[in-house]
């Protein structure tokens, strides 16, 4: 058992080194390290390379399919029109109250609608093509969006069809809708911090800006028109309403996304482009080509991580070394430290780390559900500002940020985002001492 936790220890100091030095591409050290440590711990080539293979295609099933056709419709969307022609409809209603300020609150909005779909990775798909034109135009840090799309969406991650609440209550072994339950106050108490980020990320705007008004130029249809020959102006009600159609069959009926973006693709480019799909394609095809080489990556490190007993022995070490008079709050304090951890680790580890909490809870005459809902909506927080975990590079991709910056200016926010979540817990007595 030794060996195997040094072994995870070093393994996470290289990726920890990975990404703090920048000396050796992400991907590559994700790829090949992990493998080598499998064998040096004594798995043969063969039992290492089914349980990566049967990892990959999990996550083929579960995301890869969803993301290729995902971004081939939002691709379309785009090149049609449909999200330019909203972004200039809802600026031209507010007029000049249009500014960065509503921004800030269409993001949360627009970002807390598109996690009914269950799934980070497609609510970013929802989210960001509709809201970038108009970052731009405002000339909008694109992170600090993120960092606001993605606290939204934490928000709501009490939703019991959710994949988050899938994993979190299989793992604890309790129903999902009583963690729900236990969990919406938990969703409440981030109003909060959701509102002292607008402050913060307004007052930083205004620093290096100058004014929460537009900077750039509206471009006229004409030249929208003369640049992309694309727009399908004609057809913007009809997209419109397969869109719709769309976001009401993942977030009302629960259809699997990666179903509802074929069936969404093929019909939107029989209509839009049934002869230049092909262009369309030639835009989303290295973008999509370089994240799914990333979640390879991420998925050969999570493989061995997760089969080769290395999540249970830092399990058993932490119980090991952990000083008695800590246990009855290693929840919460483990839960302050989420975004920090995760940053480096896998969010598996709290899943294997949940019947651990409940054992020690329930010594303490904390109930198991207690002890799980304050996870269900913070660890979100630290699973979307993570170089682990794919919907990173999704959002990132789509903002057109750069995933290593990203994360380095997402931890500390979040941290402290976490922080004040809990806090308001303790005051609003959701989280009893």
């Amino acid at each position: 058992m030794y060996t195997i936790l040094l072994m995870a220890i070093i393994l996470i100091l290289i990726v920890v080194a990975t990404v703090i030095t920048k000396k050796v591409p992400f991907n590559f050290v994700l790829l090949i390290v992990p493998i080598v440590c499998a064998l040096i711990l004594g798995h043969s080539v063969e039992e290492t390379s089914t349980f990566v293979v049967e990892q990959l295609s999990s996550m083929m099933q579960s995301a890869g399919f969803m993301l290729l056709f995902a971004f081939l419709y939002f691709q379309m969307l785009t090149e049609a029109g449909v999200f330019d022609t909203i972004v200039t409809a809802v600026t031209t209603k507010l007029g000049h109250k249009m500014n960065v300020i509503v921004i800030m609150i269409l993001t949360t909005l627009i970002g807390g609608f598109s996690i009914l779909t269950g799934n980070f990775t497609p609510a970013y798909l929802i989210t960001f093509p509709i809201l970038v034109p108009l970052y731009k135009r405002f000339d909008f840090d694109r992170e600090a969006a993120f960092i606001i799309a993605q606290t939204a969406m934490s928000a709501l991650c009490f939703i019991p069809w959710g994949i988050g609440m899938a994993y979190t209550a299989s793992s604890a072994g309790l129903d999902a809708n009583e963690l729900a339950a236990a969990s919406m106050p938990w969703g409440l108490c981030f109003i909060p911090a959701i509102i002292l980020q607008w402050i913060y990320f307004g007052l930083q705007h205004k620093k290096r800006v100058g004014t929460f008004q537009a900077v750039a130029e509206v471009e006229t249809a004409e030249e929208k028109k003369e640049e992309n020959p694309n727009l399908r102006p004609k057809l913007f009600w009809v997209n419109l309403i397969i869109f719709v159609i769309a976001l009401v069959a993942l977030g009302v009926f629960g259809i699997a996304p990666y179903f509802v973006f074929i069936v969404a693709t093929v019909v939107t480019a029989m209509l839009n482009y049934p002869k230049n799909f092909g262009e369309i394609f030639a835009k989303v095809g290295p973008m999509y080509l370089n994240i799914l080489i990333m979640l390879i990556a991420i998925n050969v490190y999570q493989a061995v991580f997760n089969n080769t007993g290395m999540v249970g022995a830092i399990s058993d070490a932490l119980m090991q070394f952990c000083p008695e008079f800590l246990l009855r709050y290693i929840h919460i304090i483990l839960l302050l430290l989420c975004v920090v951890i995760i940053y480096v680790i896998p969010f598996q580890i709290f899943n294997a780390l949940y019947p651990i909490f409940i054992s020690i809870g329930a010594g303490f005459g904390i109930p198991a559900v207690a002890v799980i809902a304050p996870f269900v909506c913070n660890l979100s927080l630290a699973t979307s500002s993570t170089p682990t975990n794919s919907s990173t590079y999704t959002g990132c991709a789509l903002t057109e940020t750069e995933v290593q910056h990203f994360c380095k200016k997402a931890v500390p926010i979040q941290t402290v985002t976490n922080a004040v979540v809990v806090l308001t817990a303790v005051i609003f007595g959701v989280l009893q001492l």
